[in-house]
């Protein structure tokens, strides 16, 4: 069976098959709906689904990759490299962010004092939970508090 034959777009022979693609590709980028191919690699939804709960209910604590590979049930190497594939961040990253987030949320809703908030959130000291905060962010804690009000 011969191949389809070539489209052309201002002067460059395309495959029509290589249009083709492209047009869906353009369509599912506008609709906003990702490709629902699923990859191979990464964590299971469910492994995922406990890491990501595990964060979350210790975050006020110290939180090593040897922790989150024992939840997986996996080695500290192949956890890390499969947590990447499927969040697309790395571990550590992903806490930093469920922390700021948290902060986020306190300094919103409460009266707290930072070093609180810092404490709270798994953060070392104020000064490294404000540095983060900033990294972020953007703004400094106390501009954001304000800007809540």
């Amino acid at each position: 069976m011969a191949p389809p034959p070539p489209a052309a777009v201002r002067g460059i022979t395309i495959p029509a098959r290589a249009v083709a693609s492209t047009a869906v590709d353009a369509v599912e980028q506008v609709a906003g709906s990702a490709p629902a191919v699923r990859t191979r690699g990464g964590l299971s939804p469910a492994t995922l689904r406990r890491v990501c709960e595990y964060v979350d209910t210790h975050l006020d604590e110290k939180i090593s990759i040897d922790d989150l590979a024992e939840v997986a049930g996996l080695s500290s190497f192949h956890f890390a490299r499969a947590f990447k594939h499927s969040q697309g961040v790395s571990p550590h990253a992903y806490i930093v962010q469920r922390r700021i987030e948290r902060t986020l949320q306190l300094l919103a809703e409460t009266d707290l004092p930072l070093s609180e908030i810092a404490l709270a959130t798994g953060f070392a000291d104020q000064s490294h939970c404000a540095r983060r905060f900033r990294e972020h962010t953007g703004v400094r804690p106390r501009d954001y508090r304000w800007s809540t009000r």
